[in-house]
């Protein structure tokens, strides 16, 4: 950071059907710790779906055909949610299957970890757990965004490996296009043969990590081309089993056996960083203001030596070696130095 001009500162691997598989969040950055978002978290351990979180369909689509959202293909069974694919007893227009879609009733995800544990159904259907939003007016139009964490075909016909693969991707919607940016990872069991944890860690506008089981599998950064932060505006969770238009859609007799029709969801849960710690000793916090210490940006590249001379309300001011007083917003500085700051408003 230079004091002259102060510039961008700112800146066994098969568990049963009834087991719970323990998983955790990624290790949070130095100073902070993972705390549960109940508003996208669900053990599914009930006899109905909470209707207060989820809609048992998706409120602004019918879906792809021949595969249309039935609210009675979604039960709650043996502590997991079910989606039971089936044929309609009618056809309704281009839609002859029921296929099911869970929504989250909340449009607030953002930033933090989302994880679902999820076995595929063995059909050619989709088995989902993603992130989109409705968009917003930009210069350039609507623009919406779109976030796949895992989309899974568990008995795929054209593609084999699809049912292999956690497939994930990023998209930054304008109408009916996308630009998009993806990560593929090999999985095995297949994704209908055993439960898979499926995560990402939306870190920021501009970066997602994708997680396997608990283990970081890629990351992606969306694409810019419209916005320099893309990633930039909430969005709602879907958990969802459609049929796609590049896939051969399953038999009557295929999506009506019950021993390969169902995607079953053990839990799906959310996180969010806040920050943690015991407050400041009075003996730290003098040597903030007696010794002169490295304060650095939040993306670590610029740094500056000076005294903390006081913090109020979302800034920190700090006095420099040359005398200079530095105005420095809380949320520019790395994450150590956030934590400190965060110590010093725990004192009483």
């Amino acid at each position: 950071m230079k004091t002259s001009a102060i510039p961008r500162l700112v800146g066994g691997f098969l568990l049963c059907l009834v087991t719970h598989a323990v998983a955790e969040p990624p290790k949070p950055p130095v100073g902070f710790r993972w705390i549960p978002n109940p508003a996208f978290t669900d053990e599914f351990d009930g006899t109905k779906l909470d209707a207060d979180k989820w809609h048992d369909h998706h409120p602004r689509w019918r879906g792809r055909a021949p595969a249309m959202f039935v609210p009675d293909t979604i039960t709650l069974k043996d502590g997991m949610m079910q989606i039971r694919n089936r044929m309609l007893d009618q056809p309704d227009g281009p839609f002859t299957i029921a296929g099911g879609a869970v929504v989250s009733k909340s449009e607030e995800a953002f930033f933090g970890y989302y994880e679902c544990r999820m076995k595929a159904s063995a059909i050619s259907m989709s088995s989902t757990f993603w992130m989109s939003n409705r968009g917003r007016q930009t210069e350039h139009g609507r623009v919406s965004l779109e976030l796949d964490i895992q989309e899974t075909v568990g008995g795929p016909t054209r593609l084999p490996r699809f049912a292999l693969t956690m497939n994930s991707n990023t998209h930054v919607w304008l109408g009916g296009d996308s630009t998009a940016k993806g990560n593929h990872v090999e999985v095995s069991p297949s994704t209908s043969e055993a439960f898979h944890t499926y995560g990402a860690w939306w870190v920021d506008a501009t970066t997602v990590h994708f997680y396997h089981n608990d283990k970081l599998v890629g990351t992606v950064h969306p694409d810019t081309r419209l916005s320099e932060t893309p990633f930039d505006q909430p969005m709602h969770v879907n958990m969802v089993t459609e049929t796609y238009d590049w896939e051969t859609p399953p038999t009557p007799e295929e999506v009506n056996n019950p021993e390969i029709n169902t995607t079953y969801y053990d839990w799906v849960r959310a996180y969010t960083l806040t920050p943690a710690g015991e407050p400041l000793s009075y003996a730290e916090f003098r040597k903030l203001q007696t010794t002169p210490r490295e304060w650095k940006d939040d993306q670590g590249m610029t740094s500056e030596l000076a005294l903390l001379i006081k913090v109020e309300d979302d800034m920190v001011h700090l006095r420099t070696r040359d005398k200079s007083v530095l105005r420095i917003p809380v949320k520019a500085l790395c994450a150590e130095d956030r934590h400190i700051l965060h110590r010093i408003s725990l004192m009483k």
